[in-house]
């Protein structure tokens, strides 16, 4: 049977020549140096403390596999920082030397702890494959089955004034004191632009740090994002793309007003001028598009000497590397009042607690849910505006007992206001049934046909500024109308006036154009007055 004939192979070939040539280094992300853990060109976790009670062959485990469990991607980088400190947080409060049962009790009561669990969980299942002795099969499993269960956050329902969403009267004084401070020039646009994009589309600081200034711009008829004009296009930051991936989830597309526009325009010149300083290169308007729409002078000049000495790449042809970016926790910085750390500018006061108003991403994401969620905008509409998968997380906005009470209230004013208005005071048969009987100057009396006749008496002793005596009589609680007064006249002249003004402006007419008269709340009072009296004379006999 006739054998396959064997390729063959030219020992001289180009590719076998290149057989020995110098493996292409890899680059990662992440290295440690010594014990700090870096995210190159964005942050690093010290964890010298940590470390040092581990035995040298446990912590180089743990090092390694801390490497192995970035580069698996699951997670986004940020998170596998946070990981580390929460891990590094726990091994110093408690001086850990192994990571054991007593180690995960104690830990699992740390907030920051709690709050990485699941990552914590998984990385611990990735390490134990690498390592067998990391840590034994029984403190796993206690470590994956411990409950840890929390309730939701409260924030968005809590009453406390520091924590819950800003009021009415909140958002605008600080609305209005961002906007001074601009003018002021004592704040930067671009801190400007950050706030504002934050209280109007309440993005997460992650979204508004990865902006660009390509997802700024003005739409076309027929544009992909269904919009036209002026429109802002944000990362999305809630899907599983946005968990690992650098800008690689969908984009959520919104409308942007003019005020926005135009600040925007202001800021794209700013990071222009900003680049060519620090990058010492003229940009073309399709690289300025890569680049981001917030950053520093830092920011730019680490990014362009990381991507050359770390990564060996030319910076200009790299516009688009996150390294450019500002980061989320400087957003967070900037929208807290504290871009430097502490504050440097205090925030306008609330009326609540009469101290500066606490500021937080979080509380004005939930602030601005909760004015859309009262103005009616339906939950499933909610939830696509914020970028959110599921409507679950978004019902807290619902419950909403105070604007339930003021829809109750609307509803319910049409019968109450009758009752609210209604005439207060007590009957008298007589005159001397009243209060102040003996003093002439408590009659009360109404002009009719070029006569004053008497209504009733006010049993009020002290001084009383009304005017226009008897009409506001009425509504008061120290009236005491007479019975058998003519209190039908006073309510014809009411009514008479009323339907003066409401009749359309004449010559010679007693309509008042500038000041416009609402007597109802009068003539309900004197009705009800009426119908009071006309009771009591069925009780006196009185026809």
């Amino acid at each position: 049977m006739a054998k396959n004939p064997v390729p063959s192979v030219n020992p001289n070939a180009d590719t076998e020549l290149r057989r020995t040539q110098r493996p292409v280094q890899q680059h990662f992300d992440y290295i440690w140096e010594k014990d700090i853990f870096r995210l190159i060109g964005r942050t690093s976790a010290n964890m010298t403390e940590a470390l040092s009670k581990l035995d040298p062959s446990l912590k180089e485990s743990f090092k390694q596999a801390i490497i192995a469990f970035s580069m698996k991607g699951d997670y986004a980088p940020m998170l596998v920082i946070d990981l580390c400190f929460a891990i590094g947080a726990s091994m110093k409060r408690f001086k850990v030397s192994t990571f054991d049962t007593t180690w995960v009790s104690q830990a699992t009561k740390i907030p920051t702890f709690i709050n990485k669990i699941g990552a914590i969980r998984n990385f611990f299942l990735l390490w134990k494959a690498r390592d067998s002795l990391a840590i034994s099969d029984a403190d796993l499993q206690f470590l994956l089955k411990i409950n840890t269960s929390r309730g939701p956050s409260s924030n968005i329902l809590s009453d406390d004034p520091e924590k819950s969403w800003l009021s009415n009267e909140e958002y605008e004084a600080l609305l209005a004191s961002i906007w001074r401070n601009y003018e002021d020039d004592l704040f930067s646009t671009s801190r400007t632009l950050i706030a504002l994009l934050s209280m109007q589309y309440a993005r997460r600081p992650t979204q508004l740090s990865q902006l660009k200034i390509k997802d700024v711009r003005i739409a076309l008829p027929g544009d992909t994002s269904g919009l036209s004009g002026p429109m802002i296009g944000f990362p999305g930051a809630k899907d599983s793309n946005a968990e690992t991936g650098y800008r690689d989830s969908k984009f959520e597309h919104h409308p942007l007003p003019n005020h926005l526009w135009s600040l925007f325009e202001i800021q794209r010149k700013d990071v222009r001028a900003l680049a060519k300083s620090q990058l010492g290169a003229h940009l073309t308007d399709t690289e300025i598009k890569e680049l981001p729409l917030f950053t520093t002078a830092d920011r730019l000049k680490k990014a362009a000497s990381e991507l050359a000495e770390h990564y060996g790449l030319d910076w200009r042809c790299n516009l688009h590397h996150q390294l450019f970016h500002m980061q989320s926790h400087s957003i967070s910085r900037i929208l807290t009042w504290k871009p430097s750390g502490r504050r440097d500018i205090e925030a306008p006061l609330s009326h609540r607690t009469g101290r500066p108003l606490v500021v937080s991403a979080t509380r004005l994401r939930h602030t601005r849910a909760r004015q859309l969620a009262r103005k009616g905008v339906p939950l499933h509409v909610l939830s696509y505006w914020l970028g959110h998968a599921s409507e679950k997380s978004l019902k807290s906005y619902y419950n909403d007992p105070a604007e339930d009470a003021r829809k109750l209230d609307e509803a319910m004013s049409p019968v109450l206001m009758p009752l609210a208005m209604a005439f207060a005071g007590n009957l008298i048969d007589s005159e001397e049934q009243a209060s102040r009987y003996d003093d002439p100057t408590s009659r009360l009396e109404h002009a009719s046909s070029a006569m004053l006749k008497n209504v009733g008496n006010c049993g009020k002793h002290s001084f009383c500024a009304a005017t226009s005596v008897p009409i506001p009589c009425y509504r008061c609680r120290h009236f005491e109308p007479l019975v058998t007064a003519q209190h039908q006249e006073v309510l014809e002249a009411l009514t008479n006036r009323q339907e003066e003004e409401n009749q359309a402006l004449s010559i010679g007419g007693a309509r008042n154009l500038l000041v416009p008269i609402n007597l109802s709340a009068d003539i309900i009072a004197v009705q009800n007055c009426i119908d009071r009296c006309n009771a009591r004379k069925l009780e006196l006999g009185i026809t």
